[in-house]
């Protein structure tokens, strides 16, 4: 059977382009069109997972919109039903790689703090919080020893407010990618990205040092007028692909990216396993994905010869493969072009959409309803 998959546009005003209407009053339609809210039977908090976005830039997810979107999910109460923001450890963004360093950055951007004090922020898998959760089997599945963020220990319900953005492994990250990467522990992270090996074109190189500057593990390293990678040190999270302007750094075998994607699924797969269940069986959870400040979703290097499309609106579900494929959807018929117009990589969700489908986590199949 096909999913509703709700959308709210953005209101067309005048200076959208830079200043896009807040997105606030959708994401209360949006809870309002999926009430009830989908609550597991232990009645643990909801976890907000947001996306903060790189340190020194504003909140991608700001806390406002999580805010709203906890009282809405507690039907207006003055405070979310013991409701949380959080965010796991980066495996590729100095700033975000430590738990003191995502709590700081987290503060400046405005969470647990101000008129925001009622939604605190947690490190979901910091090392002196609560300890992995570990994902059982996945029927069909090849991922083993995959580990969850400790933060889902005990929660009650998952609100997922992921920001549609470019990936260099994936294209682009929707619900599901957000499902399987980001509340995994950031080890788990590492094992994902363990067999991505990226290959500097030479000839394309222009040696002037914007990957190393953002490898964070001293991977990268220029001789004679040329960037080097050390394989031994490289983890594949992509961060050099990134910002290379002249896009001169690519994975070294397009099966790997492959198996990445179908990897990444399984995560999800796992981790939607791992929350609790709702009424009819399903995992309490909601997925929201934002088509909002799409003009700053691609990274400097890639937005040079890409269209920069003006926010469209958001989207959500309770299947995040059928929300996946309905914003793809949306984003390509605004571009009039297929994703990679936008994303500045040649890969696109593809893979990863057909295995979460194939292991049963939704399908593609939707339902498009406006509110």
């Amino acid at each position: 059977m096909a999913a509703d998959v709700f959308l709210w546009r953005l209101p067309a005003q005048p200076g959208s382009e830079l200043a896009p209407a807040d997105p606030r009053p959708g994401v209360r339609r949006l809870l309002e069109a999926t009430a009830p809210h989908p609550s597991g039977a232990g009645g643990g908090p909801c976890v907000l997972k947001i996306h903060l976005g790189a340190p020194a830039r504003p909140a991608v997810i700001a806390p406002s919109w999580a805010r709203e979107a906890a009282l809405a999910a507690a039907g207006g109460a003055s405070r979310g039903p013991g409701a949380l923001a959080t965010e796991t450890l980066s495996i590729g963004t100095r700033g975000l790689d430590t738990a003191e360093a995502l709590r700081a950055a987290a503060a400046a951007k405005g969470f647990g703090s101000g008129a925001d004090a009622g939604l605190p922020f947690i490190v979901g898998d910091d090392p002196a919080g609560p300890v992995s959760l570990a994902a059982g089997d996945v029927p069909g599945g090849r991922l083993v020893g995959h580990t969850l963020a400790g933060v889902l220990r005990g929660a009650g319900s998952l609100i997922l407010l992921n920001p549609v953005r470019a990936h260099p492994h994936l294209g682009v990250v929707g619900a599901v990618a957000a499902l399987g990467l980001e509340l995994a522990d950031r080890q788990a992270k590492l094992r994902l990205h363990a067999g991505i090996r990226p290959q500097v074109d030479t000839p394309l190189c222009a040696g002037c040092g914007s990957c190393l500057d953002v490898c964070i593990y001293d991977a990268i390293v220029i001789r004679a007028g040329r960037a080097t990678i050390d394989h031994q040190a490289c983890t594949g999270c992509g961060e050099c692909m990134g910002v290379c302007f002249m896009a001169g750094i690519a994975p070294d075998d397009a099966g790997g990216l492959v198996a990445f994607q179908e990897d990444v699924a399984e995560a999800a797969v796992a981790t939607s396993r791992a929350l609790p269940v709702a009424a009819g069986g399903a995992a309490a959870a909601l997925y929201l994905n934002f088509l909002v400040h799409l003009g700053t979703q691609t990274t400097a290097a890639k937005a040079r010869r890409r269209p920069s499309p003006v926010g469209i609106g958001i989207l959500a579900s309770r299947d995040p493969v059928a929300l996946d494929a309905a914003t793809f959807a949306v984003l390509e018929d605004r571009l009039g072009a297929p994703l990679p117009e936008w994303t500045g990589y040649a890969q696109g969700p593809g893979a990863l959409l057909a295995r979460a489908e194939a292991l049963g986590l939704g399908r593609r199949e939707h339902r498009m309803r406006e509110v």
